[in-house]
């Protein structure tokens, strides 16, 4: 861990505010396909009641950055928002978990994103988002400052459609350790995504996304597959099932712990952040693995992607 540098890790992405509401009138379909598995479903036309609201905060630069706070990292969120009262409420939980705003950017025209979460009230507690991208789509390159970027560990997560790759052209040139957990919009094109991968430290994905890159269902050749590409190490999430790892000498896999579901939301993130902060601790990866599991057991138990990310004494 290099302490000479103004800040541990620096997320770059997106932040939200989560408007999050729980339904028992939903049902999780299973549907053979390979690529999309489960679906949600509601009766169509019918009114659907809320049993519970909550108003929380996330997107994937927003949780990490939190995430790594809690776990004693000097973190810093490379995010765009609006001047409106979703963007002061972002910039208040910021200040409130000790994430630095330094590197935060307004947009003038856009509104702050948020998100409407809605999940089954069951034990399941599966969830769907509807996101209102808001100033996340503003982000650019030209709001990446090269010489704003004191850290030696990025972490990249959702990137705007139109802007996805210019950004990532210019994070690869500073030669730093990329953590790269590629979003939706990312994930649209593979082909992209290749070139950038010999320039990744750690690539991390879970199982469907994945399988985007090839149809195996031995999680052992995806692994292997996705190492070839060129990153560093390479993560794979599977759930309840936990989560796999490889870096080109040995494969590592990690039970996922078992806990009381209350929510999905940001489990990706918490597992990913405190796998990362881990490493940039000097942890090794079965450490990190640890780390990334016990996590997001904690951040289910609790509403919305942040509640439950632990501090590091608890880890």
């Amino acid at each position: 861990m290099n302490n000479s540098k103004k800040f541990d890790l620096i997320t770059i992405g997106g932040a939200t505010v989560d408007l999050s509401f729980y339904s028992k009138d939903g049902e999780l379909v299973s549907t053979g396909n390979i690529t999309k598995q489960k679906l949600l479903a509601f009766e169509y036309g019918a009114k659907i009641i809320a049993d519970k609201v909550f108003t929380t905060f996330g997107g994937g630069a927003a949780n990490v950055a939190v995430s790594a706070s809690r776990l004693g990292l000097k973190s810093c969120a490379l995010v765009k928002i609006s001047n409106d009262d979703y963007g002061r409420m972002i910039i208040r939980n910021f200040k409130d978990n000790k994430v630095s705003t330094a590197l935060v950017g307004l947009d003038k025209k856009e509104k702050t994103a948020f998100s409407m979460i809605l999940t089954i009230d069951n034990p399941s507690k599966e969830h769907i988002a509807f996101v209102y991208r808001g100033a996340n789509a503003k982000l650019s390159a030209k709001d990446i400052r090269v010489e704003q970027l004191l850290s030696d560990w990025l972490y990249v997560t959702s990137l705007p459609q139109d802007t996805w790759t210019d950004i990532l052209d210019k994070l690869v040139k500073t030669k730093k350790k990329i953590v790269w957990n590629p979003g939706n919009e990312q994930l649209k094109d593979i082909p992209k995504i290749k070139k950038y991968l010999p320039s990744i430290h750690l690539l991390m994905v879970n199982r469907d996304e994945a399988l985007e890159f090839k149809k195996l269902k031995d999680t052992k050749g995806l692994l292997n597959y996705l190492f070839e590409l060129g990153p560093k190490l390479v993560v794979i999430t599977d759930g309840a099932n936990g989560a796999y790892a490889f870096d080109g000498k040995k494969y590592y896999f990690m039970k996922a712990k078992s806990s009381k579901m209350v929510n999905t939301l940001g489990v990706g993130d918490a597992f990913g952040s405190s796998l990362t902060s881990a490493l940039i601790y000097d942890k090794n990866i079965k450490e990190a693995l640890e780390w990334g599991i016990k996590n997001s057991a904690s951040v289910v138990g609790q509403i919305g992607a942040q509640a439950g990310l632990l501090l590091k004494s608890k880890i």
